[in-house]
């Protein structure tokens, strides 16, 4: 009731029906929920805000926006479960709209219930990682629409059509390749440099490995221009066939697309690469930390010369794990911070 009293938007009731003044027959819930001000969304980070018993200097006051909305308490039963989408969706008017809303789940019951409506585990806020803290980040009508540039992954920026991605005619986005269209384009893009421009004979590039790869696509506006391909071993990964067609390569194409691969992987849980560069192209590689391995190189089937090349990164924070959620780990590849198509099916029926 202190809480209440601070903002009486904290508190909403839940029932079936007229609503009436007095408890009687049937089933009431109620969910509670935190407007938390600039200070109380650092203080749910850093570790200051005691989420049992949260500091009123922490909640917005009604006539405020809040910087953040953070699910307090549920006490709901299954008949009025659906209740809770009526206060997402009250979650969208023009006061809460585009607010990342948190949440923390006391036991496994809960953290299904969360997931059901589009929670997952981990959460950040600037620099501070939260492991044990649930996001459902609310998306404004401007990213709904194309209307603005949506935040995404650097494995995952591609955006066909949108302003601000792919929309414009020189953005470079980049996707993980998802159907056999987009695996045609990586085969035409290696063809033209690797085949035509280095003599490399066919076998050697198509190797059979393509199958068991995953590719990276990079666009330079609606233009396929360059791609990558990540081959997965038990502890380790490889970053190979870089690949940027020649009209392409001033711009920043290759060096996105390293930086996509590697946190890629890093988001799966990898911290360790392997590559093989040649020499001409090693700076690139350097540019991220890999260190060429002493000796004379490797020559293959041409004149070229490679050489071999580690690196070492920290761990991701948010990597993905067994306990990242279901929704999550059956989500298309690299782009797990978004509903799939079986969520999207779920929610129409």
């Amino acid at each position: 009731m202190r809480i209440y009293r601070r903002n009486p938007d904290t508190i909403l009731a839940i029932g079936r029906g007229q609503w009436r003044e007095q408890a009687g027959n049937g089933p009431l819930g109620f969910v509670c929920l935190l407007p938390l001000n600039q200070d109380g969304l650092d203080a749910l980070f850093d570790g200051r805000m005691d989420t049992g018993a949260p500091e009123d200097r922490f909640i917005a006051r009604q006539w405020e926006r809040p910087a953040a909305i953070y699910f307090w308490g549920i006490y709901i039963s299954p008949t009025i479960a659906g209740g809770i989408s009526l206060v997402m969706e009250r979650l969208t008017s023009d006061k809460f709209r585009g607010l990342p809303v948190f949440c923390k789940a006391a036991n496994d019951k809960a953290r299904h219930l969360f997931e059901s409506i589009g929670f997952t585990m981990g959460a950040r806020h600037g620099d501070i990682y939260a492991p044990g803290i649930m996001t459902c980040r609310r998306l404004t009508d401007a990213e709904r629409h194309g209307e603005a540039d949506l935040p995404a992954a650097p494995y995952d920026t591609w955006r066909p059509g949108v302003p601000g991605t792919a929309g414009r005619r020189n953005a470079i986005g980049i996707t993980v390749v998802h159907d056999v269209n987009q695996l045609l384009m990586v085969h035409a893009i290696r063809a033209a440099t690797y085949l035509a421009e280095q003599s490399i004979p066919f076998a050697e590039d198509v190797d059979g490995n393509d199958l068991t790869a995953t590719h990276l696509l990079g666009f330079v506006g609606d233009e396929p221009a360059g791609c990558l391909r990540i081959r997965y071993f038990a502890g380790f990964v490889k970053l190979e066939r870089l690949a940027v067609l020649p009209r392409f390569r001033k711009s920043r194409l290759a060096l996105k697309l390293v930086k996509a691969g590697i946190e890629l992987c890093r988001t799966k849980g990898y911290t360790r690469f392997y590559g093989q560069t040649a020499a001409n192209i090693a700076p690139i590689w350097e540019h991220f930390g890999f260190v060429l391995r002493q000796g004379g190189g490797i020559n293959y089937l041409t004149d070229e010369t490679y050489y071999e090349a580690d690196l070492v990164v920290p761990p991701a924070e948010d990597a993905l794990s067994p306990d990242s959620g279901a929704v999550v780990l059956v989500r298309p590849e690299g782009q797990w911070d978004r509903p799939g198509i079986l969520e999207r099916i779920s929610g129409d029926q």
